[in-house]
């Protein structure tokens, strides 16, 4: 079984701290310098544009669980 059908879409560590950057930079500075900050760091841009345009896809908190 590969296991990649359950792959959680924040298991990057890194694009998922520059989610959470760039939703900071959303509140202080803008949608548009939000938008290009997550496209300058490899976010997909339909993701960024869901995340930045919709407040209900924003996870308010880190869903992830712990690793067995």
């Amino acid at each position: 079984m590969s296991g990649s059908a359950n792959v959680d879409p924040r298991a990057n560590a890194y694009l998922a701290a520059r989610v959470n950057d760039a939703l900071k930079l959303l509140q202080t500075d803008g949608l548009s310098p939000a938008l290009e900050f997550m496209q300058l760091v490899g976010v997909p841009r339909k993701v960024a544009l869901r995340v930045l345009c919709s407040p209900s896809q924003q996870r308010s908190h880190d869903r992830r669980r712990t690793p067995r």
